[in-house]
């Protein structure tokens, strides 16, 4: 029987947690704002969240921002905790908290959770696209998350859009990330981008506003063109789509509706696009934490 583990999805502006064993259920789900002054604040977090647990699990499983490492237990880069770039961060925890710790990039840990349990289960080759601040994302090979030779695979919000290589505004992840949805809205309504969220925009869209309509259909534009192109590219299975965006079914049905119309105007007959949700929303990271943890110290 697969042993108790505490789990860790690290954000930028959170830090959520919770304990998982073989049922894969969220005991004592929690979350805690993420620090920002510095390594030294950000491990002592980490390490008072695992203080409520000690005793209870037999290691500790991280979802993280960056190119990481996960063999060396590296944080390579660190996506907007800049301080941790570098991080030798198993090393760190394991001395701290005295348990074995494993750490996976974020949306790679979700794409191993979807590729084991989830909207991928069923599929040799996928591809899971995370929207949040950026696109993150992951490649799935033959039921596995592919890494890449320098731990970078799937990094999608470093592709290029434009010709313009050093404008971060031609960059994939500032066209289809989340503040970019906001900025469109807020333009369109002629108010300010800090005084709207993500449901505010979702509200406006299913009570049918037109204009809202109209953002998000240009919104997913962009998504649903790269998409295209990494089906060409790639010929997976199945795309699922995750982050707290993807539980709004106009979303789907956005980029759905865009790559038809890509699909009908496109000169040569193609493989269409098998795309569907991440099963696990935004708790697919911490699932995809403890199936690391399995495959890490051999319990799986």
């Amino acid at each position: 029987m697969a042993k108790a583990c505490l789990c860790m999805d690290v954000g930028g502006s959170s830090i959520k947690y919770a304990k998982l064993d073989e049922k894969r259920t969220l005991i004592d789900y929690g979350k805690v704002p993420t620090p920002h002054e510095g390594t030294g604040e950000y491990l002592s977090q980490l390490q008072e969240i695992y203080q409520k647990f000690e005793g209870q699990v037999e290691g500790i499983s991280m979802s993280v921002p960056g190119i990481i490492d996960s063999g060396k237990g590296i944080c390579i880069t660190a996506g907007d905790l800049k301080f941790a770039t570098g991080l030798h961060l198993v090393e760190e925890m394991e001395q701290r908290c005295k348990i074995p710790v494993a750490i996976m990039n974020d949306a790679k840990s979700a794409a191993l959770a979807e590729a084991a349990w989830g909207a991928l289960k069923d599929c040799k080759d996928g591809v899971v696209l995370v929207l949040g601040t950026g696109v993150g994302g992951a490649l799935v090979k033959d039921g596995e998350v592919h890494m890449g030779s320098h731990f970078a695979a799937g990094e999608f919000s470093f592709a290029m859009l434009g010709e313009w290589v050093d404008q971060e505004a031609d960059h994939w992840g500032i066209v289809s990330g989340n503040p970019r949805l906001l900025q469109m809205a807020a333009r369109a309504r002629r108010i300010d981008p800090g005084t709207i969220n993500g449901e505010d925009v979702f509200r406006w869209i299913n009570e049918g506003d037109e204009v809202m309509l109209g953002v998000l259909d240009e919104f997913t534009r962009p998504l649903a063109r790269m998409i295209m192109n990494l089906q060409f590219i790639y010929d997976p299975d199945r795309f699922a789509i995750g982050g707290g965006i993807s539980r709004q079914p106009k979303l789907l049905e956005s980029i759905r509706k865009n790559l038809d119309h890509f699909y009908t105007i496109y000169p040569v007959d193609t493989p269409p696009v098998d795309l569907t949700v991440c099963q696990f929303f935004n708790e697919a990271n911490l699932i995809g934490a403890y199936r690391n943890y399995l495959r890490t110290f051999g319990e799986e």
